[in-house]
């Protein structure tokens, strides 16, 4: 008896992943879930979520569907649905979001902007619905030494 194989991709969601210590310079592309521990120099275009890990370095653009930003990343980040950044993380760049969630002690310099939802003019449903990075107004000139960290700082008498 032989082994068949199969030529078409498992069902399920496809799952990939830069290990730490290795450097991508150029575009990555990938229709399911990505982990970064690695470096990009480049666009990375996922159609799932996205996690940029701790060691994790980007130089370039995210497009995805879901974001989790632990790493550092000096480009524009865009995603359909969720954008969160974690304590360590540091984005110097612009965001493109349906939602945000910044977590205390996260860093970030540049621009936000929120995409409509449902109910607005623009209909956002995939990665392919997002605007171009290019689109975008440029990165702010800011140096990411003079950002904010948020939530640090905050009591109750400053509410």
């Amino acid at each position: 008896m032989g082994t068949k194989y199969n030529d078409e991709a498992p069902a399920g969601v496809l799952h990939n992943a830069l290990a730490f210590g290795t450097t991508v310079k150029g575009d990555v592309t990938t229709d399911g879930d990505f982990r970064l521990d690695g470096r990009i120099e480049g666009t990375i275009s996922c159609g799932g979520k996205i996690v940029i890990g701790p060691t994790a370095q980007v130089e370039g653009d995210i497009i995805s569907v879901n974001a989790e930003i632990l790493g550092t990343v000096y480009g524009s980040i865009t995603t359909s649905e969720v954008l969160v950044l974690k304590p360590t993380a540091v984005i110097k760049g612009i965001i493109t979001t349906q939602a945000l969630v910044v977590e205390p002690s996260a860093k970030f310099s540049g621009t936000c902007n929120m995409l409509l939802n449902e109910e607005g003019d623009e209909d956002i449903n995939t990665v392919d619905d997002l605007p171009a990075p290019e689109a975008l107004s440029a990165v702010s000139s800011t140096p990411l030494t003079e950002s904010y960290t948020l939530g640090t700082d905050i009591t109750n008498d400053d509410i």
